[in-house]
Order: structure tokens, then sequence, then C-alpha cells
């Protein structure tokens, strides 16, 4: 659904600010729940809190299809949103506490399958996404719905055959966090990255499709390049991995995301349609090809215990992103097009990144 989301949007009629205002609500609801639900995961298990965050995206997803005007949107945004927190840090860490448990991979191959599993996913989504639309945005949420019902079920069976591993039974205190990513800067680095590069990728995969379809490139042939987009760049990035490996850690921990902005930078000053497409394939190409070392490092200085609230204020960090960057999106592009707000967010992107690097070089300078 979220591949052809902002399409169904203007196709009931909304303009692009007010899509960056939906975009906004649902990182608002983000900020807001992000670290509590973070909280209610590390409490009370993790499997439980995902079991909950299923059922509440099936109400979201019946609310726009219900409701579909700005109210209705807004509902459920807010209802997305907070479904969306109480699986982001939680699923994650759920996944690589019990492969970890197992000892049969390491961290950077559980990141490098459970990507391309992702990825591939995604893509057929994506795919199927874009030949349903084609003909009706009603029959996108009926599958999605009955997707999340079937995943609610199995889920379901998953928590009755495992039982919740003794999770810690006290709330972990904001200024404990504080403490805890002071003495372990190279966390507080990756989440600084991550933070800089979602200031221009995040909004810029919000409004990507519009961008494909202001150029005249159909519904259905959206979804096969993100099919394309998503499986290729899992496939080839797990291959570019292997190359990474060869390199010092320190020049990929600083030079990865540089490089993928700088790509991400000719995507957006490519005035040809189909080289833009392929930059924006690379981008996602380079970023999974360090991906997998970013997740490595930064899982090795979590402990389990404060790993899903760590996680948490990761995705508050894309939330805060998301907050600013997607109104602003919607606002530039209504008054000077998709290429040059791509561009400013790029090169604000970039800086930071290089400023994060400064700030933590004797950290990185350890690799």
């Amino acid at each position: 659904m979220s591949s052809v989301q902002t399409l169904y949007f203007t196709h009931e009629g909304i303009n692009f600010f007010h899509i960056g205002l939906l975009m906004s609500i649902f990182q608002v609801t983000k900020l807001v729940s992000e670290l509590p639900t973070g909280y209610v995961a590390d409490k009370f298990g993790k499997k439980r809190s995902v079991v909950v965050s299923v059922l509440l995206e099936i109400v979201g997803m019946v609310l726009a299809l219900c409701f579909p005007n700005m109210l209705g949107f807004t509902l459920a945004m807010i209802v997305g949103g907070i479904a969306y927190t109480l699986s982001s840090g939680a699923l994650d860490a759920l996944l690589i506490e019990e492969m970890l448990a197992t000892k049969t991979r390491t961290l950077e191959q559980i990141n490098s399958v459970t990507r391309v599993l992702f990825y591939v996913g995604m893509g057929l989504s994506s795919l199927l996404a874009g030949i349903v639309a084609s003909f009706d945005f009603y029959w996108i949420y009926i599958v999605s719905i009955v997707v999340q019902i079937l995943l609610v079920y199995l889920l379901v069976r998953r928590l009755k055959a495992i039982s919740e591993q003794a999770e810690a039974n006290k709330i972990i205190k904001i200024s404990y966090i504080f403490e805890y990513l002071n003495q372990h800067k190279i966390v507080t680095y990756i989440l600084g990255v991550d933070f800089t590069y979602a200031i221009a990728f995040l909004p810029i995969g919000v409004f990507y499709i519009n961008y494909l379809s202001s150029q005249s490139v159909p519904i259905s042939t959206i979804g096969v390049l993100t099919t394309l987009q998503l499986i290729g760049s899992a496939i080839l990035g797990i291959w570019a991995y292997k190359l990474l490996k060869k390199f010092p850690v320190r020049y990929i921990l600083l030079g990865g995301p540089l490089i993928a902005l700088g790509v991400l930078f000719l995507f957006a000053i490519s005035k040809d349609v189909k080289l833009g497409i392929v930059c924006y394939i690379m981008t996602s190409v380079i970023f999974c090809s360090y991906a997998p070392i970013f997740s490595k490092i930064f899982h090795e200085h979590l402990e389990n215990h404060i790993r899903a609230t760590v996680m948490s204020i990761r995705s508050l960090l894309f939330a805060l992103v998301g907050l600013t960057m997607n109104p602003l999106f919607g606002y530039l592009i209504e008054k000077v097009g998709f290429q040059t707000t791509f561009m400013i967010a790029i090169f604000l992107s970039i800086s930071l990144t290089c400023i994060n690097g400064l700030i933590f070089k004797k950290v990185l300078a350890t690799y």
C-alpha cells in the first residue's frame, strides 16, 4: 500500500502540500508515541507489541478506504503512526535477538538476509500495487487488509509457540539512555548518520512516485520500476557489500552515506528521466552495500534490555525528519518543482553528514 499511497491521495483530490501535511501528521504521531511504545515493548513484550501494531494497521487502512477525504486520511495517519511505533523498534529487536540466540548467523548475515527478504517483499507488493492501481485503488486496500489479517494469525500462533524471553521489568530512565549513548559514541554517530541521510532520502522517497507520474510514467510501469529498484538493489547490495569488506571500516562509516547522497544528487539534477531512475536505483544499491556493516556495529554495542528503546529513538529521529521535511517538500514542489526541491534537500543532507563525521572524527579513527 505504501508504494502507491500518495498517488491514492492525489487520486482523491489531495494536493502536494496537503499530502505533505498528512505525512507530517503521521510523523508527529510517531514523534509523540515512539519512546512510550519502545518502553512498552521492552517492559511487556515485543511479540505482543507487534501483534497490536498489525491490528492498528488494519484499522488505519479501513479508515482510509471508507473515508477518502482529508479527515479520514488524517485519522488513518494517526492510527498508522501509533501502529508503526509499536513495531518499529520491537520487530527489529525481536528478530535480531531470536536469530542471535541460535548463534548460527552473524549480525552482518542477519542484516543481509532480512534486507533481501524485505526488499523482495516490498518489490513484489509494489509490482502488484502498480497493476491493481491501474484498475482501482479500492482493491489495493482490500488485498492489504487481507494480508494483514493473515499476518495477525501467524503472529498469534508464533506468540503461543514461543514464550516471551525474560525482559526488563522497569522503565528505562531517559538519563540512563543518554549515559548509555555517551559511553557508546559509535551508536550516537550512526544515529546521526541515519538522521542526516534521512533528511534527503525519506521525503524524496515519499514524492518519488509522484515525480515519476509527473513525467508521464504510467502507474503500472511505476510498479515495475519500484520492484526492480527494491529487489535489484538488495541483491546487488549484497555483492557490493562483499567488495566493501576489503576497505577499512572507518572509510565506509563516513564514505558510504556520502557516496550514496552524491549519486542521489545526480538523480536530482538529471534532465533525462531514465538516467535519473538509474541513479535513484544506484543510491539504493549503495545503501544496501554499507547498511550491513552499520547494522553490525550498531547492534554489537546494544544490550538486549535497551535495544528496542534505542531503535525507537532511531525511528523518532526519522519522525522528526518527516515532521519537518514532508510539508516543506510539498510546499516547495508546488512553488519550484521536484528537481530543485530535491537538490536543496540533498545539499543540506550532505552538509550535515560531513559535520557529523567531523564531530565523531576520533571515534571513527578507532575503526
